[in-house]
């Protein structure tokens, strides 16, 4: 378990080892997905944005086309400036006003997240002899295959559950508050599954446990899932094409979040914390803005991964990591390797103290 008031930030990184993409690689795939086309009237080549455009409009009405070409026109805008965007967030926030862009970024984010936990490692591979004999068989949720074992999840996971005994479960969770700046709802689910194994509870157990658990997702998700016990629940990675505008709908922009209580929420987890460890994070400035407490905060560490990040960086980023913490250089503990190494190299640290 975490001795210490924890609060974990979860970034792009973090879901990259789940087999979800960066934000470059988000980028990517909403470029590919907006790809225009002359080929139809609807403008895109995805089969699921044409099936949206077809919702948004009745092509027997004489505005047909005006209903469109706004979309048409927010796709090219989207096109042309997010390759230059640090990230899509960053990109719809510098386009606060745009309604098309926004409604269009949104709903691009929320196919392609939906794509992306569809994909992740916490769904096995079919055998390739099932696969021939059931072409349209679909892989199962399990938490042991191998893409996963070798992700930050198992090794998190062992460290939340040490010395937690099965009367008392919801004690794994007393000092730990999660803010997750990603869309995904992989790593709730992932908890979920880990605790009817760990603990042999019931699925219906295990939801109660993590009810009680702030999960902070300042840029929304996409939405609750089945065993959450909400309205309208999507399953992970599987969603109808009226589910899509739903979840797009729950995708907020920085703006939106500053301005909500989501960011008064993000704050006080930070202040809250005396231990922040924060994994595959940019620390791009809206993001540390919305991260940032007021001066004053005393906490005793922070652990951060910089995977790929250069040595020069590696000293701003530090200094980030000490004000967001309030502690001094000593307590800034910067893992150059993966999240998962993170977890492996300083578990001493996180359990003995």
């Amino acid at each position: 378990m975490f001795r210490q008031k924890t609060t974990l930030v979860v970034g792009a990184g973090a879901s990259c080892e789940l087999g979800l993409p960066s934000g470059d690689g988000l980028k990517s795939q909403i470029l590919t997905l907006l790809k225009p086309s002359t080929d139809n009237a609807y403008g895109f080549t995805d089969p699921i944005m044409i099936e949206l455009m077809k919702r948004r409009v009745d092509p027997r009405l004489g505005d047909y086309p005006s209903k469109l070409d706004p979309v048409k026109q927010a796709g090219d805008r989207i096109r042309r400036g997010l390759p230059l965007a640090l990230s899509i967030d960053n990109f719809l926030h510098s386009h606060q006003g745009d309604e098309e862009v926004e409604q269009l970024g949104k709903l691009a984010i929320a196919i392609n997240i939906i794509r992306a936990e569809g994909g992740s490692h916490l769904f096995g591979r079919i055998p390739s002899m099932i696969r021939m004999q059931r072409p349209d068989a679909k892989p199962r949720m399990s938490i042991d295959g191998d893409g996963l074992a070798k992700s930050w999840y198992p090794a998190f996971a062992q460290q939340l559950m040490s010395g937690v005994q099965r009367h008392d479960i919801s004690n794994a969770f007393a000092n730990l508050r999660f803010v997750v700046f990603n869309y995904d709802r992989c790593l709730e689910q992932y908890l979920w599954m880990a605790l009817q194994s760990y603990f042999d509870i019931s699925r219906d157990e295990a939801a109660e446990v993590l009810s009680n658990v702030d999960f902070i997702h300042p840029y929304g998700d996409l939405g609750p899932l089945p065993w959450q016990h909400h309205d309208g629940p999507i399953a992970l990675g599987n969603a109808t094409i009226d589910d899509i505008p739903v979840m797009a709908s729950r995708i907020r922009t920085f703006t939106e979040s500053v301005r909500s209580d989501v960011g008064r929420e993000v704050k006080d987890a930070m202040e809250w914390g005396d231990t922040l460890i924060i994994l595959g994070f940019g620390y791009l400035d809206q993001n540390i803005q919305l991260l940032s407490v007021l001066p004053g905060k005393n906490g005793n560490r922070v652990f951060s991964t910089a995977y790929g990040v250069s040595d020069q960086d590696k000293l701003v980023m530090r200094d980030a990591m000490m004000a967001l913490g309030g502690v001094v250089a000593s307590s800034a503990m910067i893992e150059g390797g993966s999240c998962r190494d993170l977890f492996d190299n300083y578990r001493l640290h996180l359990s003995l103290r």
